[in-house]
């Protein structure tokens, strides 16, 4: 299932993608999201009621958000079906730019991770996209407890 998500929603839509969730995101232009979703038969993400209208008329799915926490969001997803699965470097998607998470060895990265970090973890990972080098240090253990607490709402 992918998704398209407006420009009210960016923190939910960085979490859809740590969880492996197609997610586009970043196009301001209500018009352009509509048309991108039906090219794309993306489920549209939104907290805007008229876009939501806009987009059943035109035959687009359509998940209208009411919360404006995330917690709140991440609960009202849970209620339409999407699961938030265990939070695993291997299921993600890239944060910044949605592309595909992949392994590299320690050698790959020697010299483009800072040489601490390169001396402290054995494990990690590519964006495929944008190049993007990810490591399960200080800022994945933080995730990974707000993780836990959002399987739980």
């Amino acid at each position: 299932m992918g998704f398209i998500a407006d420009m009210m929603l960016g923190r939910l839509t960085r979490w859809l993608r740590l969880y492996g969730y197609d997610t586009l995101y970043g196009i301001e232009d209500d018009d352009e999201i509509l048309q991108v979703a039906l090219a794309e038969n993306r489920v549209l993400l939104t907290r805007d009621s008229d876009l939501a209208g806009r987009a059943r008329r035109l035959g687009v799915k359509v998940i209208l958000l009411d919360s404006n926490s995330f917690e709140g969001q991440v609960g009202e997803l849970k209620k339409h079906g999407i699961e938030f699965r265990e939070l695993l470097p291997s299921n993600a998607r890239c944060p910044k730019c949605n592309g595909l998470i992949q392994p590299v060895s320690k050698d790959e990265v020697r010299g483009k991770v800072p040489g601490g970090v390169y001396q402290k973890y054995d494990e990690f990972y590519i964006c495929q996209n944008c190049g993007q080098i990810y490591w399960p240090g200080r800022q994945w253990r933080e995730m990974l407890k707000i993780d836990e607490k959002l399987r739980r709402v």
